[in-house]
């Protein structure tokens, strides 16, 4: 006798926010099962004067021009402060939806990791004070998450490739340094492999940055100083390549609001902007829908 075996699978509803910087979002879609947000929850007012800083470093290789000696370091620290706050208020407002929140921190998120070496006033972790007390965020760096029927791995904080891609980016290192960045590099490389290695599960991939050279990943905007260069995460792109998770979920790059193909990997640039919002729908190991949403203020 053969017996008929119907195996019903729970489709599962995520709400992505792209990139905020300050600003607090406004939510398109009604009925999802989590948020999912990989970073820079922070305000920017500071990127002028970041820009002007690596203006004058790309042009003489030679030059450390740190941007808070532009500006000065109590008007600095007084900016820095504002940033904060706005992106707590935006966390916490997430915090209200009552549905987890997997969140990363992204490169305006003053984390710990940010090349801010030179200045002891943004060496403290303020990425865990942001977070501090609130019960559905959950913090997704470097980590691995079980939710059921498929298991998150993240990684954030990243702005550009972790090991330099670009002839003008390399020659800014000597050769010691470049030896430094590509052993930090390929440490990092295997603590994220050993986390994909443990996925007996569907993997959806969370990091701050987009994966390098894709459709995703290209500076268009001409106020950058990188403009026209690929400046996507190189150990996204690396671990996707190797590992195929079924998604791929990122930002950094304000340009782009869209999805591409590596290989079986689906790879969601969530956008820009307090209008921008991602539904993104699975069931098992497909995805049975993913809709783009963006309404101008």
């Amino acid at each position: 006798m053969f017996i008929n075996i119907v195996l019903f699978f729970y489709n599962m509803r995520f709400l992505i926010i792209g990139d905020l910087h300050g600003q607090k979002p406004v939510i398109h879609f009604t009925q999802f099962d989590a948020i999912i947000a990989p970073g820079d929850f922070c305000s920017d007012a500071l990127r002028t004067v970041m820009f002007q800083a690596l203006r004058k470093n790309l042009k003489n290789p030679n030059t450390n021009v740190r941007w808070w000696k532009l500006l000065g370091e109590e008007k600095a620290r007084m900016m820095v402060r504002q940033s904060l706050t706005d992106g707590r208020t935006i966390l916490e407002y997430l915090n209200r939806f009552g549905v987890p929140v997997y969140v990363l921190p992204g490169n305006w998120d003053w984390h710990p990791e940010n090349d801010y070496v030179g200045w002891s006033y943004l060496k403290q972790d303020y990425w865990q004070q942001l977070i501090k007390g609130l019960a559905n965020i959950h913090d997704m760096h470097l980590r691995f998450f079980d939710i059921g029927d498929y298991l998150l791995i993240g990684h954030g904080v990243t702005s550009g490739p972790e090991y330099p891609q670009h002839p003008e980016e390399i020659a800014k290192f000597t050769k010691a340094q470049l030896l430094k960045k590509k052993q930090a590099y390929q440490k990092r490389f295997a603590k994220m492999n050993s986390l994909f290695t443990k996925a007996t599960k569907p993997v959806i991939f969370l990091t701050h940055n987009v994966p390098f050279n894709t459709p995703i990943d290209e500076i268009t905007d001409k106020n950058s100083p990188r403009v026209g260069y690929h400046f996507g995460s190189l150990l996204a792109r690396e671990l996707i390549e190797k590992h195929q998770p079924l998604v791929c979920i990122g930002g950094h790059m304000h340009e782009h609001f869209t999805s591409c193909r590596i290989g079986k990997t689906t790879a969601i640039n969530a956008g820009f902007g307090s209008f921008v919002n991602v539904l993104l729908e699975l069931q098992s190991n497909t995805i049975q829908k993913l809709e783009f949403h963006q309404k101008k203020s």
